[in-house]
């Protein structure tokens, strides 16, 4: 296994976790003061409903809105939604986003997440991270599940990124902090780096392919 990954020639990321430090339990309490029952709708087993939804770009950034407010029995804005998503976000460390120019520049990378609109108006804008730039200057291609209408570990997720950028699955190296995400990528020969939740999977990634040109 270690030879094959001397072709490694893409890398794909997951974001929430893995490029940005992700706060599950912030983001619960701020849907619970809504009047959102967390453990119905985002619990263990990953989103439900209207949450889902969104994620899978079945509905839009106001359909959400609309059905927030069903469910929590008053109206919610754009703005209480966004709040509420946002607090899944605890900032992304710079040293990793430099790290990620560094393999920009020998690598082709692809942000691969499921996600929706309220978080990448976060993320693809200044308020990542202090550098203040937008996440999409660190890939070459962004494959987001709203967007594509497909979410992991759906391996058509996988299956229409490899295609759309003409990417090879045994040149692909799919990182993420999540394993049935990691063998959702596997079942099509991409290889996979499962790293802890927040942890910094540079050390790990470093150990399966060749050091940067730079040094690193």
């Amino acid at each position: 296994m270690m030879c094959k990954f001397n072709m490694i020639r893409n890398i794909l990321f997951d974001m929430g976790g893995v490029i940005f430090l992700q706060n599950t339990e912030k983001a619960f309490r701020r849907f619970a003061s809504q009047g959102i029952d967390t453990d119905i709708y985002m619990g263990a087993h990953g989103q439900k409903g209207i949450f889902l939804e969104l994620e899978e770009g079945k509905i839009s950034k106001e359909e959400f809105c609309k059905g927030m407010g069903e469910i929590a029995g008053h109206e919610v804005s754009m703005q209480k939604a966004a709040w509420c998503w946002e607090g899944f976000f605890d900032g992304a460390p710079v040293e990793r986003l430099h790290t990620l120019l560094e393999l920009k520049g020998q690598y082709h990378l692809g942000l691969l997440s499921n996600t929706n609109p309220f978080m990448m108006e976060l993320t693809d804008s200044a308020r990542l991270s202090n550098d203040c730039r937008p996440i999409s200057d660190y890939f070459h291609s962004l494959f987001l599940s709203y967007e594509m209408k497909a979410y992991k570990p759906e391996e058509r997720f996988f299956r229409m990124a490899l295609e759309r950028d003409g990417l090879l699955a045994e040149e692909t190296l799919f990182i993420d902090d999540a394993v049935k995400n990691i063998e959702g990528a596997r079942r099509l020969g991409i290889h996979g780096l499962h790293v802890p939740t927040n942890a910094d999977w540079r050390p790990q990634l470093f150990e399966i392919i060749p050091p940067l040109r730079s040094g690193l």
